[in-house]
């Protein structure tokens, strides 16, 4: 089966991913066509997380084809993480608690805490200009901490459009491009959402 999702808006990429894979049944091979970073980034990681086989390649137009293998016993192994992480997503929709300069140094500041504490949420979403957050300076002290969230194993995911609207996209420093599907999955799937 193949389905082109070039120039589709997020999170339409995906969706279509998941309706057209559910729609092979048990096994099957599904060829998807996208013509942006983040929707590839984005339908990789979404077949890989549903078990799938996944590759691809750059097509003559500049385009992606995305070839996911479901079934044929191809499924993914993941590592059992035990007590390291709680089911819960803390959601980053600001660079800052309040508008003002003390605001930023409350983030900075419970992003220290939370490092302490003997379980990490399993996810970090970023919206809004929660981005700014993930696309600071290089050298930046939150870049740095959220780094370490990374190196501990926590997901950290940044919402594509926002990245685009802000003119952020090519400057993320930490953790990956998310999609409103993903985000909204993620979201409801957890154990509780902590917002900052």
């Amino acid at each position: 089966m193949n389905i082109d999702c070039r120039d589709l808006a997020c999170p339409e990429p995906v969706i279509n991913t998941k309706k057209s894979l559910e729609s092979l049944g048990d096994e099957g091979i599904l060829e998807v066509l996208v013509n942006s970073t983040a929707s590839k980034e984005n339908v990789i990681r979404f077949a890989t997380n549903e078990g799938c086989s996944v590759s691809d390649e750059s097509t003559e137009d500049g385009s992606v084809k995305i070839t996911i293998v479901k079934g044929f016993a191809c499924g993914i192994t993941t590592e059992e993480e035990g007590d390291k992480f709680l089911n819960k997503v803390l959601f980053l929709k600001d660079d800052k608690v309040g508008d003002n300069e003390l605001g930023s140094m409350l983030v900075v500041g419970f992003l220290k805490s939370i490092l302490e504490l003997p379980k990490l949420p399993k996810t970090i979403i970023c919206v809004n200009r929660g981005v700014f957050l993930t696309s600071a300076a290089a050298d930046s002290d939150i870049i740095n901490i959220l780094k370490v969230y990374e190196e501990k194993g926590v997901e950290i995911y940044s919402c594509g459009v926002c990245l685009d609207f802000y003119k952020r996209s090519d400057e993320l420093k930490v953790g990956m491009v998310g999609n409103a599907y993903g985000t909204v999955d993620m979201l409801l799937n957890s154990e509780g959402t902590i917002t900052l």
